[in-house]
């Protein structure tokens, strides 16, 4: 019994030492935003330090997914279910999108907001963000989320816990203000979760993350540029 609390202990500190390596990297971005127009070196160095650190997040996240992944070698592209998550993704978020708007009068969520705040300041900053927001952070998150996180509790079976989990703890890294904006990024994690169990590949719920953050990031682009 209480090696099994040890290890399950264990398991919730390494989440949550991800959980925080994860909100490190924009800290980098914030303090590139304060010389965004007054010292373009300054820049480029947050800019290289931001990079950087998101290349070590996935390199541990990766390490740490191998470590523990009980679904063995990926079984393969799955172009359908890459289409249909993506399209069940925007469907339910349209849903919460409207519930958020007509109960919270909220036409964006914070997190959006946030983001938004980071583009069109200068054109490094706004070109490397774009580029981690649309291929490293989904690939970073993915492993966290789905590829470490769910192979890490509850057995292999277990379909529902496990995407239940992803979802709840995917949302706590999003900026949340009312509950139908949590389930919203929960939802997305929860469909991102079961893609991953159902094709049994981290690289199909990679696609529809990295899918739906370009959008996401051409909309914003759209209103700041």
């Amino acid at each position: 019994m209480i090696k099994v609390i040890k290890q399950w202990t264990s398991k919730v500190i390494l989440i949550a030492l991800m959980l925080i390596a994860i909100e490190v990297p924009p800290m980098a971005v914030n303090f590139a935003l304060r010389y965004s127009k007054t010292n373009q070196l300054i820049v480029d160095g947050f800019m290289a330090l931001f990079i950087g650190l998101m290349l070590v997040i996935i390199w541990w996240a990766h390490r740490t997914y191998e470590a523990y992944n009980q679904l063995g070698q990926p079984a393969g592209i799955k172009v359908g279910w890459i289409i249909g998550g993506y399209l069940a993704i925007i469907l339910g978020m349209d849903v919460l999108s409207y519930l958020n708007q007509l109960i919270y009068h909220q036409t964006e969520t914070a997190n959006n907001a946030a983001l938004g705040s980071m583009l069109g300041h200068n054109q490094v900053i706004t070109i490397v963000f774009c580029f981690s927001a649309v291929v490293l952070s989904p690939i970073a998150e993915e492993f966290i989320f789905r590829g470490t996180l769910i192979n890490m509790f509850f057995k292999r079976g277990n379909i529902w816990p496990k995407v239940i989990l992803s979802g709840i703890v995917f949302s706590t890294g999003h900026m949340s203000t009312n509950p139908i904006s949590f389930l919203m990024y929960a939802y997305m994690g929860m469909v991102l979760a079961y893609v991953y169990l159902r094709t049994d590949d981290i690289r199909n719920s990679i696609a529809i993350h990295m899918i739906n953050n370009a959008i996401a990031m051409y909309v914003l682009l759209v209103q700041v540029v």
